[in-house]
């Protein structure tokens, strides 16, 4: 198999992927945890960011070097999977610069002894679930557009 095809069959489903990936927990998990306490909620954000970073990773790094390998192996092209890599790529970034203050709090909350029944720690932790949610469909999109535009790219 070509190394270009073998890179488009890596890269765009992992633009896909990944803003699936993080679509659905904006979408179908935290919002349902926006009423429930701390003690319920920190917990179970550690446990989805330290999964969810264990996936991300890998495909998000796969995607950037596919993405990079089109960019650079197809001169008509460079410009579109060019775009498809620094989408993909501004994530990272992103995550750690915009999402990582509200991020470690949220770990610090979860590893803290007692969470029971403190009534500014329920709502600090809701608002910074609130917080994390726009910023997580934000960067959704970013990797949806990637997946887009590789596509697009692909087929043209």
């Amino acid at each position: 198999m070509e190394a270009t095809l073998v890179a488009k069959l890596l890269a765009i489903p992992c633009g896909f992927l990944l803003g699936s990936y993080n679509a659905v927990f904006s979408q179908n998990v935290m919002p349902h945890l926006y009423k429930r306490p701390a003690s319920v909620v920190a917990p179970i954000f550690a446990k989805i960011y330290s999964v969810g970073s264990t996936t991300i990773v890998p495909l998000a790094s796969t995607a950037i070097i596919a993405y990079g390998y089109l960019a650079y192996s197809s001169p008509h092209k460079r410009q579109q999977y060019g775009t498809a890599a620094v989408l993909t790529l501004a994530t990272l970034p992103m995550t750690q610069i915009v999402m990582m203050p509200s991020i470690s709090r949220l770990l610090e909350i979860s590893r803290m002894g007692n969470l029971q029944a403190n009534a500014g720690l329920d709502q600090e932790v809701t608002r910074l679930i609130k917080t994390w949610v726009a910023q997580n469909y934000f960067r959704a999109s970013l990797h949806l557009s990637a997946g887009f535009v590789g596509l697009y790219t692909a087929l043209s």
